[in-house]
């Protein structure tokens, strides 16, 4: 029984460092691309750099002009924003939090 639960407890902690930022929201109004993100596994440091909206498969990338973020406990909101784009087809944004790079596929 303990090693049952001692390797949940393994398990659990395992997801909770790979946690992956999940969009929130995206929107294309006002000459402009925004999309919002969060990520519940923030801890207290949360530096987002390297930006870039990647709007269909194999398509230009186009660096973020805006990035802000905030942390409250526990869980960062990332708002980034890019220049206007008119056609979207599978989404991506590639970036780094706390130097290491990650990807997240854009809701539409």
């Amino acid at each position: 029984m303990r090693t049952l639960i001692t390797t949940l407890i393994l398990i659990a902690i395992s997801m909770a460092t790979n946690a992956k930022p999940q969009c929130q929201g995206f929107n294309n109004y006002d000459d402009k691309v925004t999309i919002v993100f969060t990520d519940d596994n923030a801890g207290e440091r949360y530096t987002v750099s390297d930006v870039k909206l990647i709007p269909t498969w194999r398509g230009q990338e186009y660096q973020a002009t805006s990035v802000k973020s905030t942390v409250k406990n526990g869980v960062a909101t990332v708002t980034l924003v890019f220049p206007h784009i008119t056609q979207f087809s599978n989404p991506k944004v590639t970036l780094r939090i706390n130097g290491k790079k990650k990807s997240f596929k854009v809701c539409q």
